[in-house]
């Protein structure tokens, strides 16, 4: 028997996001591929699945600079404070590891702002996932 949880995070992905993120044009086959990238690095890498209830956010940062990139917008950089809090977290250092990996895998090229948005989101989902008890790697 399957239990709710399982069947809930087996049935949590992105596609139906992926799906209408590119119906409204956000987004497009190669940022979907993208996006799929970031979410096999996460598993082959650290064993992590990046589903809507742990990554939701994340995702939807990439998504949004990933049409910014297109668009030429511009958004504003992290206040100083919170670059500065990110810093002192004992996840930052793996943040920034994958981050690092995060830009090898894509196509898209995020600016040193969007790579500030992005690395907080890839802290949140450590901190998140460590205290769940979720995040088993040791890197």
């Amino acid at each position: 028997m399957v239990s709710l949880r399982n069947y809930l995070r087996n049935n949590m992905d992105f596609t139906e996001r992926f799906a209408l993120y590119k119906e409204g044009g956000m987004i497009d086959d190669n940022d979907i591929e993208d996006l799929n990238a970031v979410i096999k690095l996460f598993k082959d890498e650290y064993g992590v699945t990046l589903e809507e209830e742990n990554a939701s956010m994340f995702i939807a940062h990439l998504c949004a600079a990933y049409g910014r990139i297109d668009s030429g917008e511009n958004i504003d950089e992290l206040p100083s404070e919170v670059v500065d809090e990110l810093k002192s977290l004992p996840t930052y250092d793996l943040s920034l590891e994958i981050l690092d990996k995060v830009m090898k895998v894509t196509k898209n090229a995020l600016n040193d702002i969007e790579q500030g948005y992005a690395l907080l989101h890839i802290n949140n989902i450590i901190a998140q996932l460590q205290q769940s008890g979720e995040w088993h790697t040791t890197k």
